[in-house]
Formats: C-alpha cells, structure tokens, sequence
C-alpha cells in the first residue's frame, strides 16, 4: 500500500562566503572560508512518518534507489526496515529517523528525487555548517540542544526543536548526529580529507565505502559534541540509534 510523497520544509541559504572549521577543534582544524552556490536545506530531519513513504513504495527492494557499495551491503545485511523502527523510544512518527546508515539515506534521497521532480541530496558538510553557523560563523546556543546532559535518553520530536540557526533551521546541533555526503577516509580511522575543505577533490564522491562526515551532535553524546564546528565520521552501513539526516537541493 503506498503512502503519500512526503513533504519536506526548507530554509534557503544564500550563495556567498562562509567560515568553516575551528583552530581549537583536531579535526575542524585550520579553518577557513568557503564559497557556496545557493542552496536550500531541510527545516527539520527526517522524520519516521517522511521515511515510511520510502519504504511502503519498494524502497529496500529497488535497485535503481541504491549505488553499487550501498546495494552489495543491502544483499548481505537483507535489511527492510531502519534499526529502531518497532522500538517505541525511538519510532514515533515526529522523532527523527535513526539507526538509518550512510547507504539508506543515499537511496532515500534517489528515491525522494524520483517520486517528486526536486534534486533531493545529502549536504556537503561545508554547506552543513554554512547553515549552523551562518555568513558571521555565531556562536552556538547550547541551553537549547537536547545533549546527553539533558537526561532524556532519546531524541525529541522534530515538532519541539527549539534551537533555530539563521537561516531557520531547527536541531542542527543536537537531537541527532546527522549524515552528510562527504568523505571522510577510506576507513573509520583514515583521514583522507582533511581541512581546508576542498570540494573538487573527490570528497564529494558519492561512491565507494568511504566512511562518511557526520555532524552536530545527540542526545547521547556531551554537550561539546554539538559544536557547530565539530567534524566526526561513522562507516556507512553502520546505524545507530542517535544518528539521523536532513535532507538538501541546490537553487
């Protein structure tokens, strides 16, 4: 039974200049300025209730949806559902989407751009942060995140996300990590790309089985995880119960 094309909010981010990176960070070290074409990215992330169109409509059984790594790990993990998806702390229908690793969201934004005609994608991890941190790099609100400080041992609705960057987007930092399209290293330890970020040099490959950036921090994690700034990384066909996606196009 097919379910209604869900319906994803954005927030528009201008084309310009953005600083990127933080000198005090390991990983996020030197920072620097980028220059991005304009883009829109999702208000919120992906919900259970936007995910579950994808799967009623073939979404784990279509091989069109999947690229060749993703769809090799899909035969041999013979997945039809995301990690979590009958645990009750994490499957209602506002909450993120989580224990969805790097090759489901791949597919998913194939499958999304197909089914309605707009060019759905991951961000790039330096459009990730251009939208946290906004043309004057601001300082993050962290009285505002759900971090393993607050207690809750889940991420809470979309509907509540308080902590709005510039550009409107909501939970940016906090709630869940969140998947982008860049390379990290050839594996969990390798840092093949390092900072600058540079965006022709085959980071934004979205081939192989690079492990793959992914920012913001959780519910899970300290407070200093959600770092605007803050680069980490997880292998792509690994889940986890704190670790979702936003969505993105290009204008």
């Amino acid at each position: 039974m097919s379910e209604p094309i869900p319906d994803i909010s954005v927030c528009e981010v201008p084309a310009g200049s953005y600083l990127i990176g933080d000198n005090l960070i390991g990983y996020s070290r030197p920072e620097g300025e980028v220059t991005l074409a304009p883009f829109a990215i999702g208000k919120t992330t992906v919900t259970n209730a936007q995910f579950a169109p994808f799967m009623a409509a073939g979404g784990y059984t279509t091989e069109a949806y999947w690229g060749e790594m993703g769809w090799k790990w899909l035969q041999g993990k013979h997945e039809t559902e995301p990690g979590f998806w009958r645990d009750p702390t994490f499957n209602q229908p506002d909450q993120p989407v989580v224990g969805v690793g790097w090759y489901e969201v791949d597919a998913y934004t194939r499958w999304l751009a197909e089914a309605t005609g707009v060019p759905w994608r991951l961000p790039t991890e330096a459009e990730w942060e251009a939208a946290a941190r906004g043309p004057e790099a601001a300082a993050p609100r962290p009285r505002e995140y759900n971090t393993a400080e607050r207690g809750l041992g889940q991420p809470w609705p979309v509907t509540e996300g308080v902590s709005a960057s510039w550009c409107g987007a909501l939970d940016l930092c906090g709630n869940v990590w969140e998947w982008c399209s860049t390379r990290w290293g050839h594996n969990y330890q390798a840092r093949d790309y390092l900072y600058p970020y540079v965006k022709d040099d085959g980071r934004e490959y979205l081939t192989g089985s690079y492990a793959r950036v992914i920012r913001g921090g959780s519910w899970f994690d300290p407070l200093p995880e959600a770092n605007p700034a803050g680069r980490n990384r997880y292998l792509p066909g690994s889940r986890a119960s704190n670790i979702g996606f936003r969505l993105a196009y290009s204008l």
